[in-house]
Order: structure tokens, then C-alpha cells, then sequence
């Protein structure tokens, strides 16, 4: 038997910062004065299942991402490219948010928002507010998504450094929106462990010494966390 224990670590989300929008067109934008962004995903109905008037089963699929969007300030193109158009563009934006000693950048393709109701009070500041959805999109060996997240906590720091290059820009690059492939080939491209698959029933991988042992007769031993063993014979290994 086991008793329940409590210790005193606490994972913790605290604070939403370098907001960032990224129009249609044009390289990302700096969104100064965003003050948060609530995730409100909107739930499919529950299709329920029956045989002979009785219940046998229930499913929901995965709900719209949505949320809302407060700010005391907004990009010059959010005003010109999403506000003042009748017929309003899909936009991308990313923020971070601090978990702990670390943090996570959220990255939302596929947005279109409206405004919310909006409250003047005498001598205070008066922040603004928008309503968004989204619409999936392809998402590498996964389900259509709309938003992704990068964890640091997770991530190698090399490969974290590379994505908020291309979400933030660099000396000699723009900012921009990478799609859900070029976060996936980030990923690949910066992982200690390689994998290709050739698609001919044959694969390469390549990886430091004490991770691959070469046993003879063609045959190689892999000691690494992505390797998943399936049964006796078979096993399942991704780039890591």
C-alpha cells in the first residue's frame, strides 16, 4: 500500500510577456502593452453513442482554441490589418508566459478577433479587449492544431534559442510566424539523437558514442529516452 505525500514543489504560471504580433503580411511586431491573453477553448459536443435505447458509449472531439486578448496598447498593424477591415485577415501571435524558474512561448496561428465590451472609468486607465478564434491547421505526426507550446523546462536551450530567433528576429532576419513543419525540423535539426527515416524500410541514426553501441553482426544497441520498447521484438525510436 502507498500513502499520499505532499512536498513543497509547486509548478506555478505567473505573468504573460513579449506578446507578438504577426500580420499577414510584413515581419512580426513587438506587441508593447499586452497585459493577457485568456485561453478559452470552446468544447464540441459530447456524441453519445446507443444500442437499443441503451448508452454504450461517448466521445468529445478536441474543442476550437479561443480566448481573449487584453492590452493597453496594440501593433500599428493589428489597427490598420485587423481592426479597420471589414473583412478581417488571419493573424498569428505569440507571447510567453513564466512557469517557475523557467517559461513557455505560446505560439496561435490562424486568429481572427472582435472587439469586447469595453468600460471608461474617470482616472483610470482603460485597457483594451478582444475576442478571438482560430482555425486548425496541419500539425507534423499530430492532430490539426491552432496553438502550440514550446516548453524551455523541456526543450535543449539550443533548440529554444533557434525558434525565438525566427519568432523574434535576429541582427540579420525579420521576425516572422514559422509554421508547425519548421518548428518540427527546429526540433530535428537540434536534437542530440537523429533519426531519419528513408521511407525504404531502412534508417540512419546518428548520435553520441555512449548512446549507440555497436553489438556486431549489423547489429546496434540505442540507450536513449525516445527509444519506447513495444514488446520483445519491436520498439519505437524518435529523434531526441
Amino acid at each position: 500500500m502507498t500513502k499520499l505525500t505532499w512536498d513543497g514543489d509547486r509548478e506555478y504560471h505567473q505573468g504573460v510577456d513579449r506578446g507578438v504580433l504577426y500580420p499577414t503580411t510584413g515581419p512580426g511586431e513587438a506587441w508593447n502593452g499586452l497585459t493577457s491573453v485568456t485561453e478559452s477553448p470552446l468544447e464540441s459536443q459530447v456524441k453519445s453513442r446507443y444500442i437499443d435505447g441503451v448508452k454504450v458509449s461517448a466521445s468529445q472531439p478536441k474543442g476550437e482554441f479561443s480566448g481573449t486578448i487584453e492590452a493597453f496598447t496594440y501593433p500599428s498593424s493589428f489597427y490598420a490589418d485587423v481592426l479597420l477591415q471589414k473583412r478581417a485577415p488571419r493573424f498569428g501571435f505569440s507571447y510567453r508566459v513564466m512557469i517557475e524558474d523557467s517559461y513557455e512561448i505560446h505560439i496561435v496561428y490562424n486568429a481572427t478577433t472582435s472587439p469586447s465590451r469595453r468600460q471608461y472609468q474617470q482616472r483610470e486607465t482603460s485597457a483594451f479587449s478582444w475576442n478571438f478564434t482560430t482555425i486548425p491547421i496541419d500539425v507534423p505526426g499530430a492532430k490539426k492544431a491552432a496553438h502550440l507550446i514550446v516548453s524551455a523546462s523541456i526543450a535543449y536551450s539550443w533548440t529554444v534559442q533557434a525558434i525565438e530567433d525566427i519568432l523574434y528576429g535576429t541582427e540579420t532576419t525579420d521576425p516572422r510566424l514559422p509554421t508547425p513543419q519548421e518548428i518540427w525540423d527546429v526540433v530535428e535539426e537540434n536534437s542530440i539523437l537523429l533519426v531519419i527515416d528513408h521511407g525504404d524500410g531502412t534508417f540512419t541514426i546518428t548520435g553520441p558514442d555512449d548512446v549507440i553501441t555497436d553489438l556486431g553482426s549489423n547489429t546496434f544497441e540505442v540507450t536513449w529516452p525516445s527509444v519506447i520498447n513495444i514488446d520483445a521484438d519491436t520498439y519505437q525510436i524518435s529523434s531526441l
